[in-house]
């Protein structure tokens, strides 16, 4: 296999028409502050955010103050002859998303030229240290309330397309998503005046923002890279086989074994009927792996109005208890299931319209996708103006449904069930046809991005 520093970088696919600039040299910048006027002024909005934290004068103090801490260790980086590169999460359950990339910059030493840091939101502080710490490292996380005072960064990078970007500076402001197109509403709240870097995971992406730019002529000319999907590395390189899957998760190896994998809002399939579906399932007398969405684990609550009132561990966790101490049953009360290891033991996956279902139908897993009606009738034409019946047959926004067993009730599944217990094989030439569509680069992708990154920050290659 290819070592990071044998890619090519990945292909060009839009050629970017804005920011192309070199950037003014470091030395040139003058920073008049010294020690302890930062410290002075620290402390003054220390002072001013005590008193009103979670208004908007609470924000933005909290803001302005973390990026004074952040600015003056990304200046006394640069100071050394690093690069800066700083990487954005809504949560620390998306610190998946670009784990592997870090791991990539670790192995082969790019992080001895790069100094890295975090933003998250505040609550989830404490969750994004043992991410990192679970990964052997140790980088500054801030809050992202300092987002756009950020005046030293090379690059920042982001899993989310609609987060800002520093006001001045910044050579590289990208953002390389947390999953395939699954929803239709990708480029709701696309941040197009900043990003100017797109990291794409494979043809369906790529083909579903170049409609989407088509259709929003205002939209600049953004640098847009096929790359593959970091995440999915693991699916082509460390994925154990069916028994040593379900030996390791302490299932009976024999047992035909269904992932249970939902999303997370009010619509779905384990907001209505997530009890009804396990129990049924369980009846089946089957093994049942139960991974719900990263956000069913989230300290925050969502943002979105929609979303207020959505399944919780903090809700669930009596009942996950439960289940999790059946004996054919794994559901585990935080994150730390690994998604590799629950997809690997399975024969089946059972989901809604979470994007997980791409790796199921990568790994040619049967496919069972229970109805959720409100997401396409109330949901997504509400939230974000998308015509629900269209995205219902669109493949960048139903993860696949075509190619798998759609059920309405409990019935349905149980059938389901069955037929993939007698024919394996049932509707695998339509996850072909998805399959082909879903990734380049397959199990090369954190090194390929990895690599890409280093040189729009301008670290120089190594030999």
């Amino acid at each position: 296999m290819l070592g990071p520093h044998n890619l090519r970088v990945p292909r060009l696919v839009c050629r970017l028409t804005k920011d192309t600039r070199p950037q003014e040299p470091f030395a040139a910048v003058t920073v008049p502050a010294s020690r302890r006027a930062a410290q002075s002024m620290l402390s003054v909005l220390r002072r001013l955010d005590s008193g009103n934290r979670q208004g908007v004068a609470g924000k933005l103090c909290d803001g302005l103050r973390t990026a004074l801490t952040a600015n003056v260790r990304m200046l006394s980086a640069k100071l050394r002859g690093k690069k800066t590169l700083t990487l954005r999460f809504n949560a620390a359950t998306q610190f998946m998303h670009l784990a592997p990339v870090i791991a990539k910059l670790r192995d082969h030493g790019a992080l001895d030229r790069i100094s890295l840091s975090i933003l998250t939101n505040p609550a989830e502080i404490p969750a994004m240290h043992r991410k990192l710490a679970g990964l052997g490292l140790a980088a500054p996380v801030h809050s992202d309330r300092c987002s756009r005072f950020l005046l030293f960064c090379d690059g920042v990078l982001s899993v989310d397309q609609g987060v800002v970007y520093p006001y001045l500076g910044c050579r590289m402001r990208a953002c390389s998503f947390h999953g395939q197109p699954s929803k239709g509403n990708t480029y709701h709240s696309f941040n197009y005046r900043q990003i100017n870097t797109l990291f794409f995971y494979g043809p369906l992406m790529r083909d579903y923002y170049l409609e989407a730019k088509k259709a929003n002529p205002s939209w600049p000319d953004i640098a847009c890279y096929d790359v593959g999907q970091p995440l999915s590395d693991r699916l082509f390189n460390e994925r154990p086989d069916r028994l040593t899957a379900r030996r390791r998760l302490g299932l009976e190896p024999s047992c035909f074994t269904v992932v249970y994998a939902p999303s997370f809002e009010y619509c779905s399939s384990l907001a209505t009927h997530g009890t009804r579906i396990i129990d049924a399932l369980l009846h089946l007398g089957v093994n049942l792996v139960v991974k719900p969405h990263p956000a069913f684990y989230n300290t925050a609550k969502c943002a979105n109005a929609f979303n207020q009132h959505v399944p919780n561990i903090r809700e669930w966790r009596e009942q996950v208890r439960r289940y999790d101490g059946h004996s054919r049953c794994v559901f585990r009360e935080d994150d730390s299931l690994d998604a590799i290891l629950a997809i690997g033991a399975a024969d089946v996956m059972l989901t809604d319209y979470s994007g997980i279902a791409f790796d199921g139908i990568l790994l040619d897993l049967g496919m069972v996708y229970w109805d959720c009606p409100l997401l396409y009738s109330e949901y997504l034409p509400e939230c974000y103006g998308v015509d629900g019946e269209a995205a219902r047959r669109d493949l960048a926004c139903n993860v696949g449904r075509d190619a798998g067993i759609v059920v309405h009730d409990c019935a349905e599944l149980a059938d389901a069930i069955a037929t993939y217990r007698e024919d394996s094989s049932h509707k695998a030439k339509d996850r072909d046809i998805v399959r082909q569509r879903l990734l380049c680069n397959p199990g090369i992708a954190a090194a390929t991005m990895a690599h890409a990154v280093e040189q729009l920050i301008g670290v120089n290659a190594i030999d």
